[in-house]
């Protein structure tokens, strides 16, 4: 069976006081879990073992999550801090010969099931790109004719290496890694270490998937990613709203708030838990005042 290993132990800081104690893999987008929204998308195209490695210090909520969770997985802790591909790299003779992995706290929108269909074929690893529009704010993959990556460069000042950057999304060969283990430290980085020196020994290929991804590790994406087209507001369950002069624009109210009379609340975020008192104005915040 496909194994598919989720990097899971990012923390949303600039989404405190929302997230705090909570991993960013964990938060809560229209009631569901980021990372249910990740099983999802792979369960649509086949059977998968997912494995997640997570940090030591979120053991207890991962622990929690498991037991109560209709997904079944592997946990895997991180008891030191690794860097992104440190755990694999440190514990490569665990893993299969080809592997799944992918940041476990993105939404994506995009076509998987072709992303799987192309990787699966090809003879080295695989990482999975998307185009954006201006891509002096990443890092961006320089792509020679016959699909193989050659180069990372980081936060071009214009668009002359492309328009291509990592989506976050891997097929893994462990035979590769193993051919330029001896290039790297622990703690190690994908984007620094791992996928330059594999790219330099021409076992790195591209895929460049359509659609999307989001980062909600902020309280705009946080809140965009509630919002569809033409919506101005999302509420959540068991909250309870005053129906005199209260203003909701652009923001998100968690579940079991209160809202009480003359508020207005934009650009916002309304913690689980939360009362806005009458006559209060909540603009561009993370507001958590429990009751």
């Amino acid at each position: 069976m496909n194994e598919v290993y989720l990097l899971v132990g990012g923390e949303a800081t600039r989404l405190q006081p929302l997230s705090i104690g909570i991993p960013k893999a964990l938060l809560k987008i229209k009631n569901k879990p980021i990372i249910e929204y990740i099983f999802e998308e792979y369960l649509k195209v086949s059977n998968f073992n997912f494995n997640l490695i997570c940090s030591s210090k979120h053991r207890d909520q991962w622990l929690q999550y498991q037991i109560n969770s209709k997904f079944r997985f592997n946990l895997l802790v991180e008891e030191t801090k690794l860097d992104t591909a440190g755990y694999i790299v440190q514990n490569l003779e665990s893993f299969p010969e080809k592997f799944y992995c992918m940041n476990g706290d993105l939404l994506l929108n995009i076509n998987l099931g072709q992303f799987i269909y192309e990787a699966e074929r090809n003879l080295v690893s695989t990482i999975g790109s998307i185009e954006v529009d201006d891509p002096t704010r990443y890092g961006v993959l320089s792509i020679s004719q016959n699909n193989l990556i050659s180069e990372f460069i980081e936060k071009p000042s214009d668009n002359r290496f492309g328009n291509k950057i990592s989506v976050g999304l891997y097929h893994l060969h462990k035979s590769d890694i193993e051919k330029i283990i001896d290039k790297l430290e622990i703690p190690c980085s994908f984007e620094k270490q791992l996928f330059p020196n594999l790219a330099k020994n021409s076992l790195l290929k591209n895929f460049t998937v359509t659609g999307a991804m989001k980062d909600v590790g902020t309280k705009d994406s946080f809140i965009e990613s509630h919002l569809n087209i033409n919506e101005n507001y999302w509420i959540g369950n068991n909250v309870s709203i005053s129906f005199n002069k209260v203003s909701v624009i652009n923001s998100v109210i968690l579940d079991n708030s209160t809202i009480e009379e003359n508020v207005i609340i934009e650009n916002s975020i309304i913690s689980e838990h939360s009362i806005v008192k009458s006559g209060s104005t909540i603009k561009d915040m993370i507001y958590r005042e429990t009751f």
